[in-house]
């Protein structure tokens, strides 16, 4: 077989990498239902284990492949606006516990950002990787824009945000029994701010009151940053 005109046939055809992507989704989908749903074994790895370790055998960047896969990006939008449907069949839910959700948006949001912008600084990392951080818990469409806005490295930025979101649904689930955490509503908003879209996909599988939740704080944690992170990151500069 001739594995150079191979990898030029991947490289050069877009369709070649949405398919590896789709298909790499549905057999994580197949092995995670195979192990009755275990938490170290979400789709989401699966795929990215095996995108990731397609993308660096044929020495793909990040640029072409995100270029070959932009439909699939384009849907993002959609698929997010969607989950408006259980935000609005839970609205009761949602209008009674106003205060405690926007308490908990600014605080839990802040001391995320800081935390890990604290921890970066003082294992002296350099100014564009802190700032790729800071956009780590809202979704790959606004860290994209926000990240390129506020001088970050927009690739590293989204790979931020891939290893927050794999780390909140595989570990979220862990540390809500560990800290005795019953309340789906607790759970799913918990998932969506420091997890994003990924961590809203686990707290579906919880109940559709959790994917409220977690759509809640996945829309108006991104509303936030995309809006006051420039300014304050503009303020400081």
């Amino acid at each position: 077989m001739n594995y150079n005109a191979l990898l030029e046939y991947i490289n050069n055809t877009p369709l070649t990498w949405i398919v590896i992507t789709l298909l790499s989704y549905k057999v994580g989908i197949i092995i995670y239902e195979k192990f009755n749903k275990h938490t170290l074994l979400q789709p989401i790895i699966t795929s990215y284990i095996v995108i990731l370790s397609l993308i660096i055998y044929t020495n793909t960047s990040f640029e072409e492949y995100f270029k070959s896969v932009e439909i699939i990006h384009f849907f993002l939008g959609p698929a997010t606006v969607a989950l408006a449907l259980p935000l609005y069949k839970n609205l009761k839910h949602l209008k009674a516990l106003f205060i405690p959700v926007v308490a908990t948006l600014f605080i839990a949001g802040v001391f995320s950002i800081v935390i890990a912008v604290c921890l970066l600084w003082f294992l002296g990392a350099e100014l564009p990787t802190i700032l790729s951080m800071t956009t780590k818990s809202i979704t790959a469409p606004i860290a994209v824009i926000t990240s390129e806005q506020i001088g970050a490295i927009p690739s590293l930025a989204v790979g931020f945000v891939i290893i927050t979101g794999m780390i909140g649904a595989v570990f979220g689930s862990i540390i809500f029994r560990l800290i005795k955490i019953k309340h789906e509503t607790s759970e799913g908003f918990a998932l969506g701010l420091v997890s994003h879209g990924i961590g809203t996909a686990r707290a579906i599988e919880i109940s559709e009151k959790a994917a409220a939740f977690a759509a809640l704080a996945m829309g108006l944690s991104g509303i936030l940053t995309a809006v006051f992170l420039p300014l304050i990151i503009t303020f400081f500069k």
